[in-house]
């Protein structure tokens, strides 16, 4: 019986110290092979060798092309049932939100694009009191770095916010959860958590109101961010900040508000890159723009395709 109790031990003296391991399984197929195959076979690692050295220089040459002059490249990317687009990644660290841009690399954009989250009946929002906003796609999880004063606490979950009564509501953001301002963005999106991300909400018409008292188009898109990029879709893509901040400034000088509704005409999508790393949208088609109510300016899309067609 000791004998078995000790029988680890007696092994491993016996064994002289083996162990029964993958460098063992490798010295006996070894030593089991005839002499002349246990020859190091030199002129395929030579040539396994000089094949990595070419790739790597082929690299080194490619990679230069391949990148631009703004520190982002070029990547070709197709998804299931839709045509082959090029995306535009940037390489620096700590990617803004929203800064990954899409085209067809001929200059004109894409098709109609939506940031919002969910579907046009039912979708995810927060309610606080006339204001509402709607929970964008991107980006996936705000940066601390972008929130803003506390506007106050989640005080109900429901399915039915039109009903609600008063205080903050929502049907994405649990109750008792915080929700913030989005620095430079005041009154044009807010952000809480949902499901563990922080999510932005961008301001949207809901239940027959959009602008409050003396809100401008700016007070209810922009804040006081800037537009560094915009792209209409259809028509193309305007990535220079000081002309993308023109056709801003013509929107926004002479788009005339209609009415709280939103257009039946949203055959395109404008979306707006800002200087703080978001992209908020807009509907658009006929003229129109909406998100929060319907705004008239037919001399912005005029003046945008002026701008693509330069």
């Amino acid at each position: 019986m000791k004998q078995l109790e000790n029988l680890k031990e007696i092994a491993d003296r016996n064994l002289g110290g083996l162990k029964a391991d993958a460098r063992l399984l490798h010295q006996i197929r070894q030593a089991a092979q005839p002499k002349e195959e246990r020859k190091i076979k030199w002129r395929p690692m030579i040539a396994a060798a000089a094949a990595a050295v070419v790739l790597l220089a082929a690299g080194l040459i490619a990679l230069p092309q391949l990148m631009r002059g703004d520190g982002s490249m070029d990547v070709v990317s197709r998804s299931a049932g839709s045509e082959t687009a090029t995306v535009k990644f940037s390489l620096t660290a700590n990617v803004p939100a929203g800064s990954v841009r899409i085209s067809d690399g001929s200059g004109k954009a894409l098709s109609y694009r939506s940031l919002f989250a969910g579907k046009n009946a039912d979708f995810p929002l927060v309610k606080s009191g006339n204001e509402t906003y709607r929970m964008l796609t991107d980006p996936g999880n705000l940066t601390a770095d972008l929130l803003g004063e506390q506007l106050g606490k989640v005080a109900e979950f429901t399915s039915e916010p039109a009903v609600s009564s008063g205080g903050i509501v929502s049907n994405a953001v649990e109750a008792g959860q915080t929700v913030y301002a989005v620095k430079g963005m005041k009154g044009a999106a807010v952000a809480a958590e949902v499901q563990g991300s922080m999510r932005v909400f961008q301001r949207v018409s809901y239940g027959g109101v959009a602008v409050v008292g003396s809100e401008g188009l700016r007070d209810v898109l922009l804040g006081s961010a800037q537009v560094v990029a915009m792209e209409l879709s259809g028509v193309g893509v305007v990535d220079g900040q000081d002309e993308a901040q023109e056709l801003m400034n013509v929107l926004l000088k002479n788009a005339h508000y209609e009415g709280a509704a939103e257009s039946a005409n949203r055959s395109q999508s404008l979306l707006l890159w800002l200087s703080n790393g978001l992209t908020v949208q807009m509907n658009a088609g006929g003229g129109t723009l909406s998100a929060c109510g319907t705004w008239s300016c037919p001399e912005f899309f005029a003046a945008f395709s002026d701008a693509v067609s330069d």
